[in-house]
C-alpha cells in the first residue's frame, strides 16, 4: 500500500491506548496513520485530504 501523502510504502501496525488496541496502516517515510476510522471521516469530509 501506498502513502496518500507523500506515495510512501505503508506498513501495518497494532496500536495501543489505556482501553483498547487498534490495527492501522503507518507510513515509513513521513509517519502518517490511516485506520478504518480516518478513512470513513475523510470520506465524508472530502476538502480535509492532504
Amino acid at each position: 500500500m501506498d502513502c496518500p501523502k507523500c506515495r510512501g510504502k505503508m506498513s501495518h501496525e497494532k496500536f495501543y491506548d489505556f482501553v483498547r488496541s487498534f490495527d492501522a496502516w503507518k507510513c515509513t517515510c513521513c509517519g502518517e496513520v490511516i485506520d478504518e476510522v480516518i478513512l470513513a471521516n475523510r470520506a465524508n469530509n472530502p476538502r480535509d485530504i492532504i
